[in-house]
C-alpha cells in the first residue's frame, strides 16, 4: 500500500507543531495551542496556516522537500507560492461558529 504524500506531511507537519507550540509562548506567532486548519491556526505576516510556515518554522522545509512539495526559487512550499502560481488561493479559515 503507497501512502499519499500529503499524509506523510500532515504527520510530519502535526508531529513538530506540537513539540514547538509546548516550548514557545503564546505571545510570538499566532496561539500556542491552535488546532491546525482552525481560524486561530494563521501567520499573519506570511498568510498562512501557522501549522504550515515553513519561514516562522523552518524544521517543517525537510517534509515539504520529501514530498516534492518545494520551490527552490523562492525557498518555501511550491504549494504557498504566489509568486509561481498566482492564482493560489491561501485563506484564512473562518472563526468558529462564522463569527
Amino acid at each position: 500500500m503507497r501512502v499519499h504524500p500529503i499524509f506523510f506531511v500532515a504527520i510530519v507537519i502535526f508531529t513538530a507543531t506540537g513539540c514547538r507550540q509546548r516550548a514557545e509562548p503564546a505571545a510570538d506567532h499566532g496561539s500556542a495551542h491552535a488546532v491546525p486548519g482552525s481560524h486561530a491556526d494563521w501567520c499573519g505576516e506570511h498568510q498562512v496556516a501557522e501549522s504550515l510556515c515553513t519561514r516562522c518554522n523552518p524544521s517543517l522545509t525537510a517534509a515539504f522537500k520529501a514530498t516534492g512539495d518545494w520551490c527552490k526559487e523562492h525557498g518555501l512550499p511550491e504549494s504557498q507560492c504566489l509568486l509561481c502560481n498566482p492564482n493560489l488561493k491561501l485563506e484564512r479559515p473562518p472563526r468558529a461558529g462564522g463569527n
